[in-house]
């Protein structure tokens, strides 16, 4: 089993690269265009959609490594006044119900992309993509983030039944 999440790891790992490689990619399309705007007084019509689609793209991309770092957001107004043993069932319960619910976002995630292909779906604006590929991210993002949160709620079961 260490191999597993050691690869799991190693996994999410560099789809957090990829997704800061991806946020230096808007920066630089970003500047492209406001130089070609400011200089030449052109534009170029790719940018903001390709943008838009890459920020979905960082976000499902980097969910799972940064949960493991314990970089998400968390509310500890009741957390804080809780004695050490009911914050971790607490935790338990909390990261079983999230990955409950990234888990039901991969199953229907997946069932929209298969949609999309399926269908020929695709988004005409400036740039015409296939819908698919867009959404893709999310089931695939949504499936890794789901694992983490039901390693992070066995952690706490774990740590639960060692303290008796």
């Amino acid at each position: 089993m260490k191999g597993f999440w050691r690869l799991f790891d190693r996994t999410i790992e560099a789809m957090a690269v990829l997704a800061g490689a991806t946020l230096l990619f808007i920066t630089g399309a970003v500047c492209y265009s406001i130089f070609l705007r400011y200089f030449f007084r052109k534009t170029t019509i790719w940018i903001i959609p390709t943008t838009e689609y890459a920020l979905l793209w960082i976000v499902f991309l980097a969910a799972a490594w940064l949960l493991r770092e314990g970089g998400h957001i968390t509310t500890d107004i009741l957390h804080c006044r809780l004695q050490e043993g009911h914050k971790r069932i607490l935790d338990m319960i909390m990261h079983s119900v999230a990955a409950l619910a990234t888990g039901l976002l991969v199953l229907l995630g997946t069932w929209h992309v298969l949609d999309c292909f399926s269908n020929q779906v695709t988004d005409v604006r400036a740039v015409t993509v296939p819908k698919g590929a867009v959404f893709l991210v999310i089931p695939m993002g949504s499936f890794f983030l789901s694992l983490q949160f039901f390693r992070q709620a066995w952690r706490e079961f774990s740590q639960i039944r060692k303290r008796g």
